[in-house]
């Protein structure tokens, strides 16, 4: 879109500019402008209409407003029930902060995108299509109650797997607070909804939503039943609730080749998931509903990017890349610059030749436009990258990220100084490799996502643990 029809659309927008005396770094009028005109709201008067329309459900009863912002709690169950916290102060802190296009609370995952101009990655505007109920209930809600899940991805952790938090991690499971009050307290919302998604671990194999899934089933027939699965579950009791109504499946599904896809997606066997994605998308043209896929882009399968676009043409499917920011070693985000421009010389040739000749070829084409667009951003942020060179000032530079505002709302006084003390025996115990300053000039330490897990492995591991898991992380071998 031109500048003149960018500007015009902003024009005829309810909130024409919006207030950015609050708004995050890298937020300009022109780049809002231009976010604006890409969406399907009409009404631009927020950044992001979440906390207004969607629910999110996590680990250990923490309830936000979407799988995206797992950082800002909204409150927690059983301890406050879900219409205490849907109608309580932080949903409306919330709600102001972004009204100001301040993506400060938890959400720096879409202003990293947005700033690099990677629009269809930033997942605010999905929220732009859904109603907002005049009462206040929202329309949308996601679930991710357990982790319970038969893979060890390599890009996964244990919040999310339940076989690496045994295996990989050796942390005790992650029990689920969900009960049957919590299914009780949902029948107040489900009249309400029109689109629930469902996450894992793997979805097919959570008990508690084939519960949800009857229930809504009962109460609200019409809602769109959105899941996320790996492809490797499909079994009778499967298809008998898929036949019940009308589920929308997303694919988890990062090659096409059987070797790298088995390496990632450890313990899956590609024939079998193959023959299933096959089945779920014969599925959902039969039932007339959405059948997408979705990939994550890493330093093993980037190469495969265009042949995955192929796959989805030729089939009418939509394919949606996710970034990895963690492990460092898989993270192409870490990669040295010289090695990202190998990247881009690789993919840009091809984007000329992707097909336009449908909707969904449009779109598929956009995300690989926005692929390139984010890898370009990259290039700019580690070309600009300060070098460290020690592992003391590494630990220095930590210490004054616990003193931001992200971090003093998820780590307190005690478990702050538990986590220098452990950082200062790291220091002194970590091998020479891990100390030095290579390492950490490919560390992005505006990254909060990364850091945080960072913060989290050295909490909750014993000292012999936590050193191969540094290793691990920032791909140090011995």
């Amino acid at each position: 879109m031109n500048k003149f029809l960018r500007t015009l659309s902003n024009f005829f927008s309810e909130k024409k500019i919006p207030n950015l005396s609050k708004a995050s770094d890298g937020i300009t009028e022109e780049l809002t402008i231009e976010y604006n005109s890409r969406r399907k709201q009409f009404n631009n008067s927020s950044a992001c209409y979440a906390p207004y329309r969607s629910i999110y459900f996590g680990h250990h009863g923490r309830l936000a407003v979407c799988c995206y912002n797992r950082q800002f709690i909204l409150g927690t169950y059983p301890e406050e029930s879900i219409k205490e916290i849907w109608f309580g102060e932080n949903t409306k802190k919330l709600r102001d902060a972004l009204a100001n296009y301040d993506f400060s609370y938890g959400c720096k995952g879409c202003l990293a995108h947005l700033v690099a101009e990677n629009f269809d990655a930033v997942k605010s505007k999905q929220y732009d299509l859904h109603r907002q109920n005049p009462n206040g209930y929202p329309s949308v809600m996601e679930f991710e109650l357990e982790n319970l899940c038969n893979l060890e991805c390599t890009m996964c952790n244990g919040d999310f797997s339940s076989l690496i938090r045994a295996n990989r991690e050796k942390r005790e499971p992650l029990v689920s607070p969900y009960d049957n009050t919590f299914i009780e307290q949902l029948k107040e919302f489900i009249p309400y909804l029109e689109d629930v998604k469902f996450y894992g671990g793997e979805p097919f194999l959570i008990e508690t939503y084939y519960k949800i899934w009857e229930l809504i089933m009962e109460i609200n027939p019409n809602v769109r039943i959105q899941v996320q699965t790996n492809a490797t579950i499909l079994n009778n009791r499967v298809k008998s609730i898929l036949n019940k109504t009308n589920f929308h499946i997303n694919i988890s599904l990062d090659s096409l080749q059987k070797e790298t896809y088995e390496s990632i997606r450890v313990n899956a066997k590609f024939e079998r998931v193959m023959e299933n994605v096959k089945w779920y998308i014969n599925y959902c043209r039969e039932k007339n509903t959405f059948i997408g896929i979705s990939a994550c882009a890493m330093r093993n399968n980037w190469k495969e990017i265009p042949d995955m676009i192929s796959f989805c043409n030729e089939r009418d499917i939509q394919v949606y890349f996710h970034t990895v920011f963690y492990p460092l070693n898989l993270a192409i985000r870490t990669l040295k610059p010289s090695e990202l421009k190998e990247i881009l010389d690789y993919l840009r040739p091809i984007l000329p030749s992707l097909p336009e000749e449908s909707n969904v070829h449009n779109k598929n084409k956009r995300h690989f436009k926005d692929i390139i667009n984010q890898i370009e951003n990259w290039i700019t942020i580690n070309e600009s990258l300060v070098s460290i060179n020690s592992f003391h000032d590494f630990k220095g530079l930590i210490k004054n990220k616990l003193k931001e505002e992200y971090f003093l709302e998820k780590f307190d006084l005690a478990r702050t100084k538990l986590l220098l003390e452990k950082l200062t025996l790291l220091d002194s115990e970590m091998p020479g490799e891990f100390k030095s300053g290579d390492i950490y000039s490919r560390v992005d330490l505006s990254n909060d996502m990364a850091i945080e897990e960072f913060l989290i492995s050295i909490e909750t591991q014993d000292m012999s643990e936590l050193k191969e898991k540094a290793k691990n992380f920032y791909s140090i071998k011995d």
